[in-house]
């Protein structure tokens, strides 16, 4: 199985998609690991799913969400069913970032999903689905 060369072709993907986008997203004072916080945000869960779901360590999480929070793009609450946890939501000028944000990568997507067949686009999808699926 040639697992590496396909797991660098993942990651020179993420990163010229992220590199070709950061300009546009930079427009709304974010990198591309804010937008995807913000993304993750946007499901209203607490820092430490937050941690989990992006695979990285709280104390990061913590940080970064008290940039976005500073920045006026997230506002924290006590959790009602755990006082001692905090939900974040996003504040609408978030919101409108998260959107800007998402159209930037979409678009730099876009113009390399148009070098492929429509069938390849179908199939490159069942695909990383397939890959995605829990271990059961």
């Amino acid at each position: 199985m040639e697992a590496w060369p396909l797991l660098t072709r993942i990651w020179k993907l993420q990163r010229a998609l992220a590199q070709e986008a950061a300009p546009c997203i930079g427009e709304y004072g974010l990198n591309p690991k804010e937008l995807m916080l913000l993304a993750f945000v946007e499901k209203r869960p607490h820092a430490g799913q937050l941690a989990r779901e992006l695979h990285l360590p709280a104390p990061s999480v913590t940080h970064a969400l008290k940039r976005l929070e500073k920045a006026g793009l997230i506002v924290r609450e006590h959790d009602p069913e755990d006082l001692r946890r905090f939900l974040f939501t996003l504040t609408p000028r978030g919101q409108e970032a998260l959107e800007a944000g998402r159209g930037c990568l979409v678009e730099r997507l876009r113009d390399r999903l148009v070098r492929l067949a429509p069938e390849e686009r179908a199939t490159l999808i069942a695909l990383l689905d397939r890959m995605l699926e829990e271990h059961a």
